[in-house]
């Protein structure tokens, strides 16, 4: 093609055809141009479609991060936050003398049920987070009320993580001295045991965790609900990118 082109240049050139060979000459310049730009719209669709299909997979990785959340969240707190409350609120019932109990190993392990999630442990998943951040690929990203929600999220998560730390009440513990967990025999307790365990629950010191562990509970509960709203409007906004 090259050569055929120089060949008519050439040919003009002899012929003297200096009006043809300029007209020619803009036309050669032309449909280079053209070349080029086609070729540099390919290039850019090209890395555009590799850059939707990078984001695509991101999102979905995300997608799944955020429903490991909720779950986790749900699990570990949501459902279970009711039967805590409950056990906490018999301990408080029992020591203002408003509560009588028939079983004295279920009255003891329901106090000791008032323990869970007592240690706010949060487990949140990062990994394809911080690998956006990492890896510099968090730009491409497209929306960029998308971006701002992810950020604004993984800042939730690493508030909650800091608040979370050195917040345990003493109430395991506590509960654990009287009540020894055997592993292998989580449901009988020795008569001794129980009657040191009732020996400490009418006292204002075990009155006070029951309070400090209520309090928690609501605590933890509330950023729990705080993380599963902010994970599920996130997830929606993912999703909406996705289907462009």
């Amino acid at each position: 093609m090259i050569s055929l082109f120089r060949k008519i240049r050439q040919k003009l050139l002899e012929e003297n055809k200096i009006g043809n060979y300029l007209k020619y000459a803009v036309g050669e310049i032309f449909l280079v141009v053209i070349g080029i730009l086609i070729a540099l719209a390919i290039n850019n669709w090209n890395e555009t479609r590799k850059m939707k299909i990078n984001e695509q997979a991101y999102l979905l990785s995300l997608k799944k991060d955020l429903q490991e959340d909720i779950s986790f969240n749900k699990r570990n707190v949501l459902s279970r936050f009711e039967k805590k409350v409950e056990a906490l609120k018999i301990g408080k019932a029992y020591y203002q003398g408003n509560y009588q109990f028939q079983d004295t190993l279920l009255f003891i392990n329901t106090l000791g049920y008032g323990g869970v999630f007592g240690r706010v442990v949060w487990a949140f998943k990062k990994n394809t987070y911080n690998q956006l951040l990492n890896t510099g690929q968090f730009n491409e990203i497209e929306n960029d009320s998308l971006r701002a929600g992810i950020i604004d999220y993984y800042n939730l998560l690493n508030i909650l993580e800091e608040s979370g730390e050195n917040k345990e009440t003493g109430y395991i513990k506590y509960t654990n001295s009287l009540r020894p967990f055997i592993r292998e025999d989580t449901v009988n307790i020795s008569e001794f045991d129980q009657k040191l365990f009732m020996s400490n629950v009418r006292t204002e010191e075990f009155y006070r965790l029951l309070n400090l562990e209520l309090n928690l509970a609501y605590d933890i509960k509330s950023k729990c609900v705080a993380v599963n709203e902010s994970a599920e409007k996130l997830i929606r906004l993912i999703e909406i990118q996705l289907e462009k």
